[in-house]
């Protein structure tokens, strides 16, 4: 069944501000799939390193808790991961001489 082009019924259209919504929510979904930050991914489970991308300096200060992840299966570097005071997640970069020494005593344990 199709109306012709003049009938007087009207198709309800979106209201622009659900438009910018869904516009919103695509892009920060793509954002969040595809940024490689220092922050370690989540998945836990998965057979996959966390840490995609890590930083060499971070301020011992800022720091309330470290992770030693060990080298296996799921990834073949050990990961350092920082928890800073305010609850975000940091990867450090294992190849740096003191995260090295930190990897080392903490591994120890």
């Amino acid at each position: 069944m199709s109306f012709p082009a003049d009938s007087g019924v009207s198709r309800p259209r979106a209201s622009p501000g659900l438009l910018l919504l869904g516009l919103l929510f695509l892009t920060a979904a793509a954002v969040a799939t595809t940024s490689a930050s220092a922050d370690p991914e989540e998945g836990v489970g998965d057979l996959q390193c966390l840490c995609v991308k890590t930083i060499s300096r971070l301020p011992p200060k800022h720091v309330a808790s470290l992770e030693v992840i060990k080298a296996g299966p799921h990834c073949p570097t050990a990961q350092l991961i920082a928890t800073l005071k305010h609850g975000q997640k940091i990867c450090l970069d294992p190849q740096a001489s003191i995260h090295k020494k930190i990897i080392k005593k903490l591994l120890e344990i």
